[in-house]
């Protein structure tokens, strides 16, 4: 019996001895060293008595995954509602607070508002200047790399 299952184990066996280790495992005079192998060619028997048709390996795992699903769904639901009632709130609470804005006046004459806008639009130009004094490194580097890349091209 060691050499059959021996055969066995390297896939060398045909039919009819597998059958031969099937109704051997089967009968009650196993020997205690092959007594391991037992539940093994039961499962094989227990799996050659299942009906191809009537039989979903799967079926648990898809009942799991369709309640999975349905609690996905009314989750993302109720999400979905509390986030547009929140949206619906802000909108809202920002529309009632525009109109409580107090009023942030107007230039009398066009004289004063042109000096006015002059004035502002020099201020983002002098912060405009100063933001541009620091990007001079990076051309320097941009200027290098151009350098670098010319080279290959020749």
């Amino acid at each position: 019996m060691n050499k059959l299952l021996e055969k066995y184990w390297k896939g060398d066996t045909s039919l009819q001895e597998e059958q031969q280790l099937q109704s051997y495992f089967k009968g009650d005079k196993v020997s205690a060293e092959h007594e391991v192998y037992r539940k093994l060619f039961h499962g094989f028997e227990i799996e050659s008595s299942i009906e191809i048709d009537s039989y979903d390996a799967f079926a648990k795992v898809k009942s799991q995954e369709s309640s999975n699903h349905i609690f996905k769904k009314r989750t993302w639901t109720s999400v979905a509602v509390a986030a547009s009632v929140a949206v619906m709130v802000a909108v809202g609470s920002g529309y009632y607070q525009q109109d409580a804005q107090a009023d942030l006046g107007t230039y009398e004459t066009p004289e004063e508002a042109y000096s006015a806008t002059v004035e502002a639009l020099q201020m983002v130009s002098s912060k405009f200047n100063k933001g541009k004094e620091n990007l001079k490194p990076v051309n320097q580097i941009e200027k290098q790399t151009l350098q670098v890349f010319n080279i290959n091209q020749l």
